[in-house]
């Protein structure tokens, strides 16, 4: 029996002279994790697209179980099995949860009307599958980025499907909801199912996966066994050079700068407790904290996002009402974790994108807008940043994950903030981009300007730097500084089985 179950054949796709894929060959086992990875703009999503039927290919073509694709088109693919997670989230924040899971209501119609009961008997055995402890009825807006995906990989399981294509599937996801989901996933697999599996991650590729296939500015590299390959060899091969360590670009120095913010006693009911911190002059502190632990609300808290009780004082200066636009006007700049919800206007050009915190530059005494002086500030950032675009005219809609982010960061310190708060910094940006965006945030550090990053990945907190502080129960609970950085006593402080002292928050 033939054990090929997804066939890529010679499969092209240009975009005007930008050739997103050249000639991609290469073979999926049935039963199998099969991993895809690449830069950003390798030609991944674009790889996705095609095989989802998004996106018709210029020459080349897709069989799936010996069977050839007849056309392209999502709805012809979805009716042969092939159901596809994107990495940017497509929910619905105003229905619930098992509304979610189950959008298609024509299964639960009894006599015209929905049967509320069994939909909500079919959500809770959805949910108990990945132990996940929500009532059907809550509403998706209630929840974290990282329930809300895996609510929509619950959706995709619970769909007939031949071809599973999880894209960076874990990307928002706390450390336990990802083992959990690649538990699930190597049960799917191991009872016959096929699964493509996009990831940046590569220690989670090498640990989870069976095979991985290596895209590199469009074309096809090599496909790799899992079980032998090694992350130095994916790196090289993925980026076609070496990649220095982010580690050895960090030279950690003691806080000795000017404190440019202090939170004191910061409170958001529900969100966080009695929060205080002070953020110095050339240093970039981490934020580290598991899954409700109140770290992803700390940067939107202190920028003014949430109505906070507390004092927050920029430069010695008391902020008197904390509001995004007051903080802006003193110096703070922020990036959002959802760059697709509230970080980018994702069908307006780049250079609008990059150039809208500073219009009034590039606008003259009546108002218009000079659009030449606009756009060449906008290239000047996509140079810095290595954004991949046809032009600064190609809306964020059109970029990679990665590139969207660089377009965010981008469009955050182009008025030049002194104090910049960050959540999830590389979101699904690849090994060299991330590289990339570190090297850029120390470069701001060294500049004298602070950074307060928030991020789910430890190693990269670890690598990008110079002191950590561990939250729990909406809380600080401890703080490492150079030389304490030590990730599994960061750990064990996250989840709780460190003490600490009800005095300072420093375990005892």
């Amino acid at each position: 029996m033939n054990d090929c179950s997804l066939k890529i054949a010679n499969v092209s796709k240009a975009y005007g002279a930008v050739r997103a894929l050249q000639d991609v060959s290469f073979s999926v086992r049935r039963g199998t994790i099969h991993a895809v990875l690449g830069e950003n703009g390798a030609g991944k999503s674009t790889l996705m697209k095609v095989i989802k039927g998004e996106v018709a290919p210029d020459r080349g073509s897709i069989e799936l179980d010996g069977q050839a694709y007849a056309r392209y088109e999502p709805a012809y693919t979805r009716g042969l099995g092939v159901i596809m997670v994107h990495q940017e989230l497509a929910v619905f924040d105003n229905l619930s949860v098992a509304e979610n899971i189950f959008p298609d209501l024509g299964r639960f119609r009894r006599g015209g009307a929905i049967d509320a009961g069994r939909l909500r008997a079919e959500a809770r055995r959805a949910l108990a599958s990945f132990d996940f402890d929500l009532h059907p009825d809550t509403l998706l807006s209630q929840l974290t980025l990282g329930q809300k995906q895996l609510i929509e990989i619950l959706r995709a399981l619970n769909q007939p499907r031949r071809l599973l294509i999880l894209d960076e599937p874990t990307s928002g996801l706390s450390t336990a909801e990802a083992d959990r989901l690649m538990r699930l996933l190597r049960k799917l697999a191991d009872g016959g199912e096929t699964i493509l599996f996009i990831s940046h991650r590569i220690p989670e590729i090498l640990g989870a996966c069976d095979e991985v296939s290596v895209l590199r500015d469009g074309r096809y590299i090599e496909t790799f066994d899992c079980r032998r390959a090694t992350e130095a060899e994916l790196v090289n091969r993925m980026a076609g050079r070496e990649l220095a360590r982010d580690s050895a670009l960090r030279a950690v120095r003691p806080a000795g700068g000017e404190p440019l913010l202090q939170a004191s006693g910061l409170r958001v009911p529900g969100r966080l407790d009695d929060l205080s911190l002070r953020l110095h002059a050339g240093e970039v502190v981490g934020l580290f904290g598991l899954e409700g632990s109140g770290s992803s609300e700390v940067a939107p808290a202190l920028f003014g996002l949430h109505v906070a009780k507390g004092e927050v004082q920029v430069r010695g200066q008391r902020v008197p009402h904390l509001l995004p636009h007051e903080l802006r006007r003193r110096g703070v700049g922020f990036v959002n974790t959802n760059r697709k919800e509230a970080g980018l206007f994702m069908r307006s050009s780049i250079a609008a994108n990059i150039s809208s915190p500073v219009l009034a530059r590039f606008s003259g005494p009546a108002g218009w807008l000079r659009r030449q002086e606009a756009t060449a500030f906008a290239r000047d950032y996509m140079q810095r940043f290595s954004i991949k675009a046809a032009s600064a005219d190609a809306p964020p809609a059109d970029l990679s994950g990665g590139n969207q982010q660089k377009v965010m960061l981008a469009a955050a310190l182009a008025d030049d903030p002194q104090v910049v708060l960050i959540n999830e910094p590389t979101r699904g940006v690849d090994v060299g981009a991330k590289a990339d965006i570190h090297r850029h945030l120390r470069g701001l550090a060294e500049a004298g300007k602070s950074l307060l990053v928030m991020s789910s990945e430890l190693p990269e907190l670890l690598s990008l730097c110079d002191r950590i502080l561990v939250m729990r129960s909406r809380r600080i609970v401890g703080e490492c500084g150079p030389g304490e950085m030590d990730p599994e006593a960061i750990m064990t402080l996250a989840a709780g089985h460190a003490p600490a002292s009800p005095a300072t928050g420093v375990p005892a």
